[in-house]
């Protein structure tokens, strides 16, 4: 995960579900040897537009 320095740093400017958002971001990220943006999007709880995700995918 996050080392404890850049998480106490963190959580001062960011609220805990967007800390939360970037933990889960990071750990997929750690994991996964290949990530791709449409993907990422797809499962990420995030408000992204229809459109922005049709240009993902053309990829």
């Amino acid at each position: 995960m996050l080392p404890s320095f850049y998480q106490q740093i963190l959580e001062k400017y960011l609220s805990n579900r967007q800390l939360i958002t970037l933990k889960m971001l990071v750990w997929g990220l750690q994991i996964q040897k290949e990530v791709r943006i449409g993907r990422l999007g797809a499962n990420l709880p995030l408000p992204i537009q229809e459109n922005s995700r049709l240009l993902i995918y053309k990829d």
